[in-house]
C-alpha cells in the first residue's frame, strides 16, 4: 500500500511526467488480489488517494468480486458503510460517489436485503449536511440499479425487494423539496428524476412529490432542475418517453394549471424576454423553454381540441383562451429566437415539435385556409380560426425573417462553423417548420409571397421586356441590397414549401417564373439571390411539363448561371432537373443546347459539365427515332474524337480518321505524353459516361403493368433501327475502339479503370440497348485480359456487372455449347488469376477489397449462369474452399457476400438444370469442413450481426444437404467443449435437435441465436435478452 499511494501521489503532482508508466502499474495493482486492501486507504489524509481507494473498490466490486472470500462480504458491507459515513460527514462529494455505487453493486451481485434504508440511515448520520448526503447516495445508488445488467424474473425479484424502501424515499424527499435550502432541494430534484428513470414512483408517489416541485418552478434558484424534472413527468406521462404507472398523470386539469399557473406568469415572461433582448439562453432560461414546448405540445396534441367532460364544471382551457394565445405567442418567440449561435438554433429547433401538433390537430378539424366543405367556413369553427390563422400568418412571417441573410460585412466576419450552422439551420430547422405553416394556410401564403416577390421588384428596377431565348443574356438595373436580402428570403421560403405544393394550389407559379419575377432577377452579381433562385427553379422542374413558356423562362435564368464560377453546380444542378422533367417540351431546342455546351467548354469545371452533359442528353433521348440520329452525333462525335485520337497518340488505335477527327488531333499536338493523354482520355470517358446516363431510359426501373411485350419488342426494334444508322454505327465502332485503347494502355490504373466501370455501367443498365453502349460479350473480354495485367477489385466488379447484363440478351438455359464456350472463356480466365492471388487465409485478410469484388463475380456467375461453372469442376471446387476460408472473415461486407455465395451454390444442387449434378458433386465433399467453419462462426468467431445469414446458410444445408448434414453436425457437436467451452452437452444436444427438427427457417434461427448467446457467455444477460429477438425473426 506504501507503494501504491507513492503512486497515486507522483500522478496527481504538477509537473510530474512519467504518468504513463505510473498509470500501468496502478492498472496491475487494481487487477490483482491485492486491490482489495485499498480499503484501509480511505481513512488517508491525502485526498486523491482517498478517491482512487473509492475507484478501485469500485471496479473490484464490479469484476473481482468471485476472488473474494464468501465469508468477508459482511466485513466489506459493514466497512463501505463506515467509509461512506465518514465521507459523508467530510462532505467528500466525489468519494461519496464512489462508495455509492460500490453499495449497489455489491448489493447486485450478493444477496444484501434492506441495503438502500441501511445506507440511507448510516449517512443521515453524518453531520449538518446529512440530508444533502443522503439524496447524493440515494441518486447514486438509483441510477447505478438503473444501469444494472438485469433481465426476467431476477430484475422484477430485485425491483420489487427495491420497492419496499420507496415509502421512505418519498418521504425523503418529500422533506428535501420543502428545505430552505436551494442546494438541498436542487439535490432532491435530482434523486427524485432518477427515481423516476427506475420506475420507482407511480401516480400515489408523484401525487405526494409532484405539488411540492411547483412552487420551485418559478425560483431562480432552484427554476432549472424544477423545470427539468416536470419536462420529464410531462413526457412520461404523455407517452413522449417511457414510464411505468405513469400514463396521464399529468392529465387535462394539471396541464391547465400549468399554463395558468406557471406559463403565465411573470417569472417565464421575464425569462424568455431576456434571453430574446440578449440573444443568448443559458441555462435555466433554457430549462423554461422546455418545459414550454413540452407542456405544449402535449396539451395540444391531448387536451386542446377535446371536449370537457358533460358532467365536468370545470372551465378548461381551449384554443381561444387568453391562457392559451400567451402560451402561443411565447412558442412564436422562441421559434423566431434572434442571433445565429449553435445555442439560438437550438432554441429555434425546440418548438418543431409542438408546431406540427397544432398542424395536424388544426387539419383534422378542417382548421386549413382556403374555400371548400370542412375547410376554414367549416361551422362552429370560426372562433378557434380566427386564432389559427393568425397564428401561422405570424409563424410564416416570422420564418421568413429569420431566412434573411445578415449584411455582407457581418457574414464576412463569421467563422465556418457559424456559416455552416446557419446553412443547416435554415435547410433543416426552418425548412421543417415553415411547411406546417403551409400546410395550414396553403394557397393564401404561397400566393403571398409570390406577391411579396413581385412587389420588392417593382419597388427595385423599371418594367423590361425579356426574350424566352435560352442564350439571351440579360443586363439588370442593381437592386438595393437590403431588397435583395428580402427577395431572397421570399425564394428561400418558396424553395422550402415546394413538395407540399399541389396542382390544384398552383395557379400563382405562373407568375413567378413569369417575365415579371423570374425574368427580372440579375443575371450578373448577387450570388446569393441567385444561387436560391436556381434551386427554387430546380425544386419546381416537374411543374414546367405543362408550362411550355415558363419552362423556356426558367431555362433562360438558369444557362447564364453555368459561366458563373460560383453558381455553376446549382446551375448545373437545375438545368439537370429541368430537362429530366421536361425533355419532351424543350425537344425541340435540343439544337441550342449543344450549341451552349460548345460555349461552355473550357469556362466550367468538369464537375459541373458532366450535370449539363446529361441534362442535354436526357433531352435527346425523348425525340423520336427519325430525328434523333443528328442531335445525337452533334453531342457525341466530338467527345468521341478526342477520346479516340487521345488513344491514337499512344498508338493504339490505327491510322485511319476522317479529316474531322484529323482535325481533332491537330489540338492534341501540344500535350506531353502520357499524363495529359491520360487526363484527356478520363474527362472525355467522365462525358460519354454523362451521355450514356442521360440517354438512358428514366423509366427502365419502372415496372408496367399496362407494357405489353409488344411494346418492349418495338422499342429494342426503335433501338436497333438507330444503331444501324451508318454513322452511328461509325461512331460506336470508334468509341470501341477508344475504350480498349483505355483499358490495354492504363489496365493498372485505378482511376482510369473505375472510370471504365462507371461508363460500363450506365451505358449497359438499360433493358434497351444504348447508343453510347457496348457489346457486353466484348466487354467482359477486355475486363478478363485487362484482369491478367492487373489484378484489381475494380476490372472484378466491372465483369461481375456484365455477367448481369448479358442475361438480358440470352439466359443459361438458352446458351447453346458453341455460346456456352464463348462465354465460359473471359471467365475462367478471371477467375484462374483471382483464384491463385486469393489462394490463403492471409491473402484473403490482406486484400479485403478484392475479396468482395470477387465473391460478387462469383455470386453474379452462379445466379446466372451456372452451367459456365458446371463445364469447370475444379474451379467451381477451388470457389467453394476459397467460400469455406472465407466463413472465418472478420470483414462485414465480404462475410455476407461469402455467406450468400455458399447458400445460392447449395441451392443449385436442387434445381432443374443440369449443372445440378456438378454442384451436388461439388458440395459433398466440401459439407463437413463448411459446418466445421460455420460452427465456429456461430460460437463467436463472428460478430454476432450475421447470425441471420449465418442461420440460413445451415438451413440451406438442412433442406438440400440432409444426410450428411445431420451426420457430420452430430459428429462435430460431440466432440468435447467444442465449439466453445462454455457450451454443455446439453446446450448442444438441444441445438443440434432443434437445427435437424426446424421446419421453417425461422425456427433455424432461433436455435443458432440461443446457441450463440450460450457459446458467448450472453445467456441470461440484459444485453443478450434484449438482442436475441433480433436475430430469431
Amino acid at each position: 500500500m506504501e507503494e501504491l499511494v507513492h503512486l497515486v501521489q507522483q500522478l496527481y503532482s504538477p509537473g510530474f511526467s512519467e504518468t504513463h508508466s505510473v498509470q500501468l502499474r496502478l492498472q496491475e495493482i487494481e487487477r490483482s488480489p491485492s486491490g482489495w486492501l485499498v480499503g484501509s486507504l480511505l481513512v488517508h489524509p491525502d485526498g486523491n488517494v482517498r478517491l482512487f481507494a473509492a475507484i478501485t473498490l469500485n471496479l473490484k466490486i464490479s469484476r473481482d468480486l468471485d476472488q473474494l472470500p464468501p465469508h468477508e462480504l459482511a466485513s466489506l458491507r459493514n466497512s463501505l458503510l463506515d467509509w461512506i459515513s465518514q465521507a459523508a460527514a467530510a462532505r467528500e462529494r466525489a468519494v461519496i460517489r464512489k462508495l455509492a455505487a460500490c453499495i449497489a453493486t455489491l448489493s447486485l451481485r450478493t444477496e444484501w436485503p434492506g441495503w438502500l434504508l441501511e445506507l440511507m440511515s448510516r449517512v443521515a448520520t453524518s453531520g449538518e449536511t446529512a440530508r444533502e448526503a443522503v439524496l447524493a447516495v440515494l441518486s447514486v445508488a438509483i441510477e447505478t440499479v438503473t444501469r444494472a445488467d438485469l433481465v426476467g424474473a431476477k430484475r422484477q425479484s430485485y425491483m420489487a425487494a427495491l420497492g419496499s424502501s420507496t415509502p421512505h424515499i418519498v418521504s425523503t424527499l418529500g422533506d428535501s423539496l420543502q428545505s430552505d435550502s436551494p442546494a438541498e432541494v436542487n439535490e432532491a430534484i435530482g434523486c427524485l428524476v432518477a427515481c423516476l428513470d427506475a420506475g420507482l414512483l407511480q401516480h400515489q408517489e408523484l401525487g405526494t412529490l409532484y405539488p411540492l416541485l411547483l412552487p420551485r418552478l418559478s425560483q431562480p434558484e432552484t427554476s432549472g432542475a424544477a423545470c427539468a424534472a416536470v419536462e420529464e413527468i410531462v413526457e412520461r406521462s404523455s407517452g413522449v418517453t417511457s414510464g411505468v404507472g405513469m400514463t396521464r398523470f399529468v392529465n387535462r386539469q394539471k396541464v391547465d394549471e400549468l399554463i395558468s399557473g406557471w406559463v403565465t406568469t411573470q417569472f417565464v415572461s421575464d425569462t424568455i424576454r431576456q434571453a430574446v433582448e440578449e440573444q443568448e439562453a443559458d441555462d435555466d432560461a433554457l430549462a423554461v423553454m422546455r418545459l414550454l414546448c413540452a407542456i405544449a405540445e402535449h396539451f395540444i396534441a391531448s387536451y386542446l381540441f377535446q371536449p370537457p367532460p358533460a358532467a365536468s364544471n370545470i372551465p378548461y382551457l381551449n384554443l381561444t383562451s387568453p391562457e392559451t394565445v400567451v402560451l402561443l405567442h411565447f412558442l412564436l418567440l422562441m421559434t423566431n429566437f434572434p442571433g445565429h449561435s449553435g445555442e439560438s438554433y437550438n432554441v429555434n429547433e425546440l418548438t418543431t415539435g409542438v408546431w406540427m401538433s397544432l398542424q395536424e390537430e388544426a387539419s383534422d378539424r378542417g382548421l386549413v385556409s382556403g374555400p371548400g366543405n370542412g375547410r376554414e367556413g367549416r361551422v362552429g369553427h370560426e372562433r378557434e380560426w380566427e386564432v389559427i390563422n393568425p397564428v401561422f400568418v405570424a409563424l410564416a412571417d416570422g420564418l421568413r425573417g429569420r431566412a434573411k441573410r445578415p449584411p455582407a460585412d457581418v457574414v464576412a466576419t463569421w467563422p465556418k462553423d457559424v456559416l455552416d450552422g446557419f446553412r443547416v439551420y435554415r435547410s433543416t430547422t426552418l425548412s421543417e417548420t415553415i411547411l406546417y405553416a403551409y400546410y395550414t394556410l396553403r394557397e393564401s401564403m404561397l400566393g403571398g409571397l409570390v406577391s411579396l416577390a413581385e412587389q420588392q421588384l417593382n419597388s427595385s428596377s423599371p418594367d423590361l421586356e425579356v426574350s424566352s431565348n435560352i442564350l439571351d443574356h440579360r443586363k439588370f438595373v442593381s437592386l438595393p441590397t437590403s431588397d435583395m436580402k428580402e427577395l431572397e428570403a421570399v425564394f428561400f421560403c418558396l424553395y422550402a414549401v415546394h413538395e407540399a405544393v399541389l396542382e390544384d394550389e398552383a395557379t400563382h407559379l405562373p407568375r413567378l417564373f413569369s417575365p415579371a419575377i423570374l425574368g427580372r432577377i440579375p443575371s450578373e452579381g448577387y450570388p446569393a439571390l441567385r444561387g436560391t433562385a436556381l434551386r427554387m427553379v430546380g425544386e419546381y422542374a416537374g411543374w414546367f411539363g405543362s408550362q411550355h413558356q415558363a419552362c423556356l423562362q426558367a431555362v433562360s435564368f438558369v444557362v447564364p448561371a453555368l459561366s458563373d464560377p460560383a453558381l455553376c453546380a446549382q446551375a448545373a444542378r437545375a438545368l439537370r432537373l429541368l430537362c429530366t422533367s421536361n425533355r419532351k417540351t424543350l425537344g425541340e431546342h435540343v439544337g441550342s443546347f449543344v450549341a451552349v455546351l460548345g460555349g461552355l467548354e473550357g469556362k466550367v469545371e468538369d464537375a459541373e459539365l458532366v450535370k449539363v452533359l446529361e441534362a442535354v442528353a436526357s433531352v435527346v433521348q425523348a425525340l423520336p427515332d427519325d430525328k434523333i440520329v443528328e442531335p445525337l452525333l452533334t453531342l457525341t462525335n466530338p467527345i468521341v474524337g478526342k477520346f479516340h485520337s487521345s488513344i491514337d497518340m499512344f498508338g493504339q488505335v490505327g491510322a485511319s480518321q476522317t479529316s474531322y477527327f484529323r482535325s481533332l488531333i491537330a489540338d492534341l499536338l501540344h500535350l506531353q505524353l502520357p499524363t495529359e493523354a491520360r487526363d484527356l482520355c478520363l474527362q472525355q470517358l467522365g462525358w460519354i459516361t454523362a451521355c450514356a446516363k442521360g440517354l438512358s431510359d428514366p423509366d427502365d426501373d419502372l415496372f408496367d403493368l399496362d407494357t405489353s411485350i409488344d411494346d418492349s419488342v418495338a422499342q429494342r426494334e426503335s433501338s436497333a433501327v438507330v444503331q444501324s444508322d451508318p454513322r452511328v454505327a461509325e461512331m460506336r465502332t470508334r468509341l470501341a475502339h477508344a475504350v480498349q485503347g483505355v483499358a490495354r494502355t492504363w489496365a493498372g490504373d485505378i482511376e482510369v479503370a473505375q472510370a471504365l466501370a462507371d461508363y460500363i455501367k450506365h451505358s449497359s443498365s438499360d433493358a434497351i440497348p444504348s447508343p453510347v453502349g457496348l457489346d457486353p460479350l466484348d466487354l467482359l473480354s477486355l475486363a478478363s485480359s485487362s484482369l491478367q495485367a492487373s489484378l484489381s477489385p475494380v476490372w472484378l466488379s466491372i465483369a461481375a456487372s456484365l455477367v448481369a447484363r448479358l442475361t438480358r440478351t440470352q439466359n443459361d438455359s438458352q446458351l447453346s455449347a458453341e455460346d456456352l464456350a464463348k462465354v465460359g472463356r473471359p471467365i475462367e480466365s478471371a477467375l484462374t488469376v483471382a483464384l491463385q492471388a486469393l489462394s490463403n487465409l492471409r491473402a484473403m485478410d490482406e486484400n479485403p477489397d478484392l475479396v468482395q469484388a470477387f465473391l460478387a463475380f462469383c455470386n453474379s456467375i452462379v445466379r446466372n449462369f451456372p452451367r459456365v461453372l458446371a463445364a469447370l469442376p475444379n474451379h467451381l471446387d477451388a470457389i467453394f474452399t476459397f467460400a469455406e476460408r472465407g466463413l472465418g472473415m472478420q470483414e462485414n461486407f465480404s462475410l455476407r457476400a461469402n455467406i450468400d455465395l455458399l447458400i445460392i451454390s447449395i441451392q443449385q444442387t436442387r434445381m432443374s438444370s443440369s449443372s445440378a449434378v456438378v454442384f451436388a458433386q461439388t458440395v459433398t465433399p466440401h459439407t463437413q469442413s463448411i459446418l466445421h467453419s460455420l460452427l465456429l462462426s456461430i460460437a463467436g468467431r463472428v460478430p454476432r450481426s450475421h447470425l441471420t445469414s449465418l442461420s440460413d446458410l445451415l438451413h440451406v444445408f438442412v433442406l438440400r444437404v440432409p444426410d450428411d448434414t445431420r451426420r457430420h453436425l452430430h459428429d462435430l457437436l460431440a466432440q468435447p467443449e467444442w465449439p466453445s467451452a462454455k457450451a454443455s452437452p446439453e446446450a448442444k444436444a438441444k441445438f443440434e435437435k432443434s437445427v435437424v427438427g426446424a421446419r421453417s427457417g425461422k425456427l433455424v434461427r432461433a436455435a443458432v441465436s440461443d446457441f450463440a448467446l450460450v457459446c458467448r457467455g450472453l445467456d441470461g444477460s440484459a444485453y443478450g435478452a434484449a438482442s436475441a429477438s433480433i436475430f430469431s425473426r
